[in-house]
């Protein structure tokens, strides 16, 4: 089995972050099936789904995301890796 580990710096709080993956990440269908149940405790998501369970912890100017993926989520690594980056990028600073 495989595991997405990254860690993101961005330009935003954990407030900012948090609200943003509220309105823009967790509605997305293409990562639905990886947030069946996703539960925030403070500033942590804490995600489980039939591809992987984790967390994703947000800090002032950074994620760090942790998902063990399943057998079925490991099939799907880099679609949801593309997915993510795309996302979370998006509270990037500008390069």
């Amino acid at each position: 089995m495989a595991t997405i580990r990254k860690s993101i710096e961005t330009d935003a709080s954990a407030t900012e972050m948090k609200s943003y993956i509220n309105l823009k990440v967790l509605s997305r269908s293409e990562l639905q099936a990886l947030f069946d149940n996703a539960v925030w405790h403070g500033d942590t998501l804490h995600i489980s789904s039939k591809l992987g369970n984790g967390t994703i912890a947000l800090f002032d100017k950074r994620a760090d995301i942790t998902i063990e993926l399943s057998l079925f989520g490991t099939a799907a690594k880099k679609t949801l890796e593309n997915v993510l980056d795309k996302e979370l990028k998006q509270l990037s600073p500008k390069k």
